[in-house]
């Protein structure tokens, strides 16, 4: 397998991200607000400043600065788009960069998050180290990261379509950094590291969303947004899908699941 593809063309656009977000939010099987799970972990005060580290839509800022947050919310992202979403959002302010290098002073922050990101990263302990210096000595770090067998068939019917058209695949994201690793990465730079252990299902009644939520995902299987390849995987997607919700009885049901670790500072 080759290495994970470049986050620059995933995220040039935030369409794919917000169907994945969307998808989520309608169709698993369990309540799936992996936002408000976070907030509780954190126990998160209303004068806390929080940064977010790959904020992506930006609705997690978004919502926290319209519940009346009064501390300082920093959103950072290495893609434009998301940085451009959070625009003008009445105290938030967003910053391109990335989370190896974080362009922030040592000790700025008593909250940092790091949702659904650390498996883009291509150096995470470099990562967690940065979160790390910008936190205060009080301060708590929250990241999410997905199960890494999450939704095996739809993973598995875009992995053989991919590989089928001759795309050679590269390194599932879920594999690098997912909810068995993730505490132990956490206890070499911090302590006190908490669990919290989600396990869920997308359920799917019909075949539309899963063809949108699987072609959200081409990208993570080496068929870039500007691929000659996408209109005809895109296809192929729909042909499997729609077949399966012909022949079958019953529901697509795909098992899935994340952890929000929690952590503090090294004594």
């Amino acid at each position: 397998m080759k290495p994970s593809i470049s986050d620059v063309q995933e995220y040039l656009s935030l369409e794919p991200l917000t169907t994945r977000i969307h998808t989520h939010q309608r169709y698993s099987e369990l309540p799936n607000d992996v936002d408000g799970t976070v907030l509780k972990a954190v126990s998160l005060s209303r004068d806390a400043d929080l940064l977010d580290v790959g904020c992506g839509t930006g609705a997690f800022l978004r919502d926290l600065a319209a519940q009346g947050h009064q501390g300082r919310l920093v959103g950072l992202d290495t893609s434009p788009a998301a940085v451009q979403a959070l625009g003008g959002v009445a105290g938030v302010s967003a910053h391109l960069g990335n989370a190896m290098d974080l362009p922030f002073d040592a000790a700025s922050f008593g909250v940092v998050t790091a949702r659904h990101m650390l498996y883009h990263v291509p150096d995470v302990q470099r990562a967690l180290a940065e979160c790390r210096r910008v936190l205060r000595p009080e301060g708590i770090f929250a990241a999410v990261v997905n199960h890494s067998d999450a939704t095996p068939r739809i993973s598995a019917l875009v992995a053989d379509l991919v590989s089928a058209a001759g795309v050679e695949l590269p390194v599932p994201p879920n594999s690098r950094v997912h909810s068995d690793n993730l505490p132990q990465m956490l206890e070499s730079t911090f302590t006190s590291v908490v669990v919290h252990r989600y396990d869920n299902a997308l359920v799917f009644d019909r075949p539309e969303p899963v063809i949108a939520f699987a072609v959200a995902q081409l990208s993570f299987y080496g068929v870039e947004p500007d691929s000659a390849l996408r209109p005809e995987l895109t296809r192929a997607i729909e042909t499997k899908v729609r077949a399966w919700f012909t022949s079958a009885e019953g529901a697509w049901r795909d098992p899935k699941g994340h952890v929000v670790c929690t952590a503090r500072l090294s004594k």
